[in-house]
């Protein structure tokens, strides 16, 4: 079954193996997905990612859920997580959309000059912190500290792509369950029954990366 997602995000390049990896980002890694560069030449591509991501915090939090928040880890998941509540427009399953910073607001005093957040946040919203992939949960652990400084809760975590390296399993642990639209191994599998991957190239990448374990 055809996976329009996919079939997209393989066309506009953004599975890099092997050699192109070490070339564009100088990482000892043999796949890596790349969120970043070209995505943004592709706005539609920007858009049903988009999409997915809203479905699937639907799909998490549930039906009767009650109002639903988005922040995405800066500076790679921000537009990730605008894309999903753009995308959420006129489906009666609305994101409200919050921004994380980096640093704090350099402004000279008040509550808002000195916040990583910009946006609007109230308790009754389940935050959903998007980030594009997980690996070890160390960026997820720091924007969620961040955001506490503000009140703000997690209530969970969605990635595009979860790596499989134990992440996810450690922020469960935590009190912040994680989801991902596809683990490593599905999107692997798809591209080799398409025809698009050599089996071997993806059995290498999954034993890198079951060699390369956080826990």
């Amino acid at each position: 079954m055809t996976d329009e997602l996919l079939e997209a995000i393989w066309r506009a390049g953004l599975i890099l193996l092997g050699s192109k990896v070490r070339e564009e980002y100088g990482l000892a890694t043999p796949i890596f997905i790349d969120l970043r560069h070209r995505l943004y030449e592709d706005v539609a591509l920007l858009r049903m990612l988009g999409g997915a991501l809203h479905r699937k915090v639907w799909e998490i939090a549930g039906p009767s859920a009650g109002p639903q928040q988005v922040i995405g880890i800066p500076d790679t998941a921000t537009p990730l997580a605008l894309a999903a509540a753009m995308a959420s427009l006129d489906t009666g399953q609305p994101l409200v959309y919050g921004q994380l910073r980096k640093r704090p607001a350099a402004y000279p005093g008040g509550q808002a000059g000195s916040s990583a957040f910009m946006g609007c946040h109230q308790q009754a919203r389940e935050v959903t912190l998007v980030d594009d992939v997980m690996a070890s949960g160390q960026s997820k652990r720091k924007a969620i500290e961040a955001l506490s400084q503000d009140g703000i809760r997690v209530a969970r975590i969605l990635v595009v792509v979860d790596r499989d390296q134990g992440g996810a399993e450690i922020l469960a642990a935590e009190g912040y369950p994680t989801f991902s639209l596809y683990t490593i191994r599905q999107v692997l599998d798809y591209y080799v029954q398409a025809g698009k991957l050599p089996a071997e190239v993806a059995r290498d990448a999954l034993d890198h990366l079951q060699s390369k374990q956080f826990r």
